[in-house]
């Protein structure tokens, strides 16, 4: 049995890729005997506010399905403003040391999720204390994702994320990502880091086409020969969702074409504005719905949106899995890890990161031919199976061992 720490600012019940990726991959490990603590934040992402049960505390310890989670104190923030999203991230960071680390025991291996860069050294010293190896576990890529959504300005700011960067790589036993491009992406960078590969994936026996339902299409407006087109996730600056915005307008005298847009963060207020000054009768705003929901909708959708506004390279939004797994074909921005999938199995359409215009004809030929789009559902569905989550738990357990015992990584799949 290995003891395993993993140090993340997001987890569980919040929503979002790593906080679903970890949860998933801790419940299985619990299931195979091995002994799992979370230490993270109280939750608040996406909205900034922390959820309830959750206020007035430093600390508290929980456990969810045999997995032992210690949360800590931190200042919440979904302000695009540097100043408060920097003290969100070290208020984490400091407290999860702090606070965190009392009677933790002695532990096997620490995973520390990055981004954010700051609770790199966080991790790394947790490990140190706890006598055990290291694995920063990185979903994106910061700071390259940063400036290539312009987010990050040349600067000091930059400069202390590409040192955390480089001080992660160089002290961290190992480097694991979620895909090949991105370990080619820092390979070519930092040639003499260990890296290895823990996918994101999908539960194929929760996302299903089996649950596709017409009354939650109707739930949505959408009738039986009606064309949903639905985005469950953030609304955040990497997602681009002024192209859906744009495309919604294009198909504005397309009747049976509706879209539905679910989910919250901190541009969702500037979204709903851009369509309420657009006049669109086409798209509505929901609030996040729970999770157990979201698997009938998307299964009940006839595309599944997976934007970006930019090139990502590296990047492989999660959302990708979840469309795959309930039938859905995606419509993927390109520039990211999907872009090759989808092109190579067939399973969707790409366009380019903000062009409204494509996203619109895209959409159009896809709501028009219904036999293509029953021959992507399929395909869909047989590619799903290579990211089971039981799979990737598999391949994941090896490379906890590997790091454990100090031996060669496997050789991961993908």
């Amino acid at each position: 049995m290995m003891k395993l720490l993993i140090v993340t600012q997001y987890f569980h019940p919040e929503m979002g890729a790593p906080q679903a990726r970890l949860y998933e991959l801790a419940k299985r490990l619990v299931c195979k005997g091995h002994g799992i603590t979370v230490l993270t934040a109280f939750p608040n992402y996406p909205a900034g506010k922390l959820f309830p049960g959750y206020r007035g505390r430093l600390r508290m310890v929980e456990r969810m399905e045999g997995i032992q989670v210690i949360r800590t104190w931190i200042y919440p923030s979904k302000s695009a403003r540097t100043f408060p999203k920097l003290m969100s991230y070290l208020s984490f960071a400091l407290s999860s040391v702090v606070l965190g680390c009392w009677r933790l025991g002695r532990q096997d291996v620490v995973v520390c999720e990055s981004p954010p860069l700051f609770l790199v050294p966080s991790g790394l010293l947790i490990a140190r204390l706890t006598g055990a190896r290291s694995i920063m576990n990185v979903s994106d890529i910061w700071p390259d994702i940063l400036v290539r959504m312009g987010y990050a300005k040349l600067g000091l700011q930059l400069s202390l994320m590409e040192w955390l960067e480089k001080f992660g790589y160089e002290h961290a036993n190992a480097v694991a990502v979620t895909n090949p491009g991105a370990a080619r992406q820092l390979k070519s960078r930092f040639p003499g880091i260990r890296t290895t590969l823990i996918s994101n994936g999908v539960d194929t026996k929760v996302f299903r086409p089996e649950l596709r339902s017409q009354a939650v299409r109707d739930g949505f407006g959408t009738g039986a020969n009606g064309f949903l087109v639905s985005y469950c996730g953030v609304f955040g600056i990497a997602q681009g969702l002024e192209a859906v915005i744009g495309a919604a307008n294009y198909l504005k005298d397309a009747p049976r074409i509706r879209f539905a847009l679910i989910g919250d963060g901190p541009q969702k207020e500037a979204i709903v504005a851009m369509a309420h000054d657009k006049g669109l009768k086409n798209i509505h705003f929901y609030d996040p719905k729970p999770r157990n929901e979201i698997p009938a909708i998307l299964a009940s959708s006839d595309v599944s949106l997976v934007p970006l506004s930019t090139h990502l390279p590296g990047t492989m939004p999660s959302k990708f899995y979840e469309a795959l797994a309930s039938g859905t074909p995606p419509v993927v921005a390109k520039g990211c890890e999907a872009e090759a999938l989808v092109s190579e199995h067939k399973v969707g359409r790409t366009f380019e990161p903000l062009d409204s215009q494509e996203l619109a004809d895209v959409l159009s030929e896809m709501a028009n031919d219904p036999a293509h789009l029953s021959e992507m559902r399929n395909n869909c569905l047989g590619l799903s199976k290579r990211f089971d989550r039981d799979v990737i738990a598999e391949r994941t357990e090896a490379v906890l061992r590997a790091v454990a015992e100090d031996k060669e990584l496997p050789v991961v799949s993908w």
